[in-house]
């Protein structure tokens, strides 16, 4: 409050700009996503995955991938959405849904196409490579964080008979209208609580440190809090393409706390969803890396990471016991 009241003229125009990524970036790429996502997910959205490979590669239930897809498609928060409402419609169990938390709230196309391949990056093609790097990494995570499904009884949680009427588009605007209003008072929120950071000198700060650069320091500090923000200030770095990776996967504490004010709402809980979210993070980095850089070290040891995620569980089980007492 402090902060609001000394730095009150630098606190309106963050609060201008991130309005402005908002009406520009945010609200276009996510509202019809968000509408039609709730659409499909009310009627029954089916995918024709076979069941083998959602139980036995991610360990959860053929009706997760539906919230998989939303999210690769429709960018942070939509696949915390979809899974939520799944999970109130009784398609999916609690432990499915907690579960695919931790990889089933991912970036959509229009963010890396149009907003870092085409103003942050200047190039298309790059934007697309970033876009499937991510995708690679949360499939990734997935693997990583999977665990086969016990023998245990699974408990849906049943949603309440209503009278059949076709409100489901009026409805799916309503809660994407009140989920984007939230979304947007969060980006607003961090986005001065940054401009008070950066007026109160914690940046000078990190410009003292040799091994922190202080385009990178910037970016990364405000990338942790609020994604958009920092990708912006990535644009002056040289390594703006890895660090557009990094955070991107990361996502940003404004981000998390979109997620958590939807998987809240549904009584979810996941424990992981932060390590999850932060191995995200690090595995494009590696990955965007290689892809800069492309030489005989990079390629092993993005291949051996690779090799390692995809036969994790495997190994786990083999040198660690029972893999459903294990955490990672």
């Amino acid at each position: 409050m402090l902060g609001l009241i000394a730095y009150s003229g630098a606190c309106a125009d963050a609060a201008r700009n991130a309005l402005r990524v908002c009406a520009l970036s945010v609200i276009p790429s996510l509202f019809p996503f968000f509408v039609l996502s709730k659409l499909l997910l009310s009627g029954g959205l089916a995918l024709p995955i076979p069941k083998r490979l959602a139980e036995n590669f991610f360990g959860v239930s053929t009706a997760c991938m539906s919230a998989f897809c939303v999210s690769i498609l429709g960018g942070y928060p939509a696949g915390a959405a979809a899974l939520a409402d799944l999970y109130r419609n009784g398609m999916i169990t609690k432990r499915d849904a907690e579960r695919s938390l931790c990889f089933c709230n991912n970036s959509g196309p229009a963010f890396f196409l149009s907003f870092i391949g085409g103003a942050i990056l200047y190039s298309a093609k790059q934007g697309l490579i970033l876009y499937l790097i991510h995708i690679l990494s949360a499939v990734l995570c997935g693997r990583l964080f999977s665990e086969r499904k016990s023998s245990r009884l699974q408990i849906r949680r049943i949603a309440p008979s209503q009278p059949v009427q076709d409100k489901r588009l009026a409805d799916a605007v309503a809660e994407s209208c009140a989920s984007l209003l939230q979304i947007v008072g969060l980006i607003v929120f961090f986005s001065v609580m940054i401009a008070i950071v950066e007026e109160f000198g914690l940046f000078r700060l990190i410009a003292g440190i040799p091994i922190f650069p202080l385009v990178e320091g910037k970016a990364l500090l405000c990338g942790v809090f609020e994604l958009s923000v920092g990708i912006l200030r990535s644009a002056d770095s040289s390594y703006a393409f890895v660090l557009c990776a990094f955070l991107m996967g990361w996502g940003g504490f404004c981000v998390h706390a979109q997620a958590k004010a939807i998987w809240q709402t549904a009584g979810l809980q996941p424990k992981r969803y932060l390590y999850s979210k932060l191995l995200h993070g690090l595995l494009s980095a590696i990955f965007a890396i290689t892809c800069a850089a492309p030489n005989a070290l990079s390629l092993a040891i993005s291949g051996g990471i690779f090799l390692f995620c995809l036969f994790f569980p495997a190994i786990s089980k083999k040198w660690g016991g029972n893999l459903a007492r294990n955490t990672l």
